[in-house]
């Protein structure tokens, strides 16, 4: 099962390992991306985050739900030169979040309130380590589309030493 969110983020990851090639990781976070992530993950910097913070209800006209995402992506960076690091990973994603930006997929909207922030703590500071967030707010039309089967089920998958096996939901 995968539905339109997991779709979105991992366009979104893809397009940032393409934008960043020079990238030692680009991943899906779960949530915000702090110093207590730092330190329960083994990141190879430097290194980009991609997140979903939330998620907003919105009703479209044909009856279909919308989701307003609120997303990030976290700039990585040790080392000497960690905080320049930071900031030129940090413009380059927020440079390349133009209104047109769909990340190749259809019933999205463009990126809008796009905006900067250093994630700043003392033990970043010790540590040589730089986390910066780019956010922005972008639209998810048609949520739901392809989760769900004929009958209003939510398509269910289980594997079986590896193999996909079908279930009745």
């Amino acid at each position: 099962m995968s539905g339109r969110i997991n779709t979105f983020r991992n366009a979104v990851r893809d397009h940032i390992k393409t934008l960043l090639p020079a990238l030692r990781s680009c991943e899906i976070q779960f949530g915000r991306f702090d110093i207590d992530a730092l330190d329960r993950f083994s990141i190879r910097a430097p290194s980009v985050r991609v997140a979903v913070l939330s998620s907003e209800s919105e009703q479209e006209a044909s009856d279909r739900k919308s989701a307003v995402l609120k997303c990030a992506a976290f700039a990585i960076t040790e080392g000497r030169d960690h905080e320049e690091s930071a900031w030129t990973i940090a413009e380059a994603i927020f440079t390349d979040l133009s209104p047109a930006q769909m990340f190749g997929l259809l019933k999205l909207s463009g990126p809008s309130a796009v905006r900067i922030t250093p994630i700043v703590t003392g033990d970043l500071k010790n540590r040589s380590v730089s986390i910066i967030a780019v956010e922005w707010t972008q639209t998810l039309r048609h949520l739901g589309e392809g989760i769900f089967n004929d009958e209003g089920h939510v398509i269910t998958e289980f594997y079986l030493n590896g193999e996909e096996v079908q279930t009745d939901g």
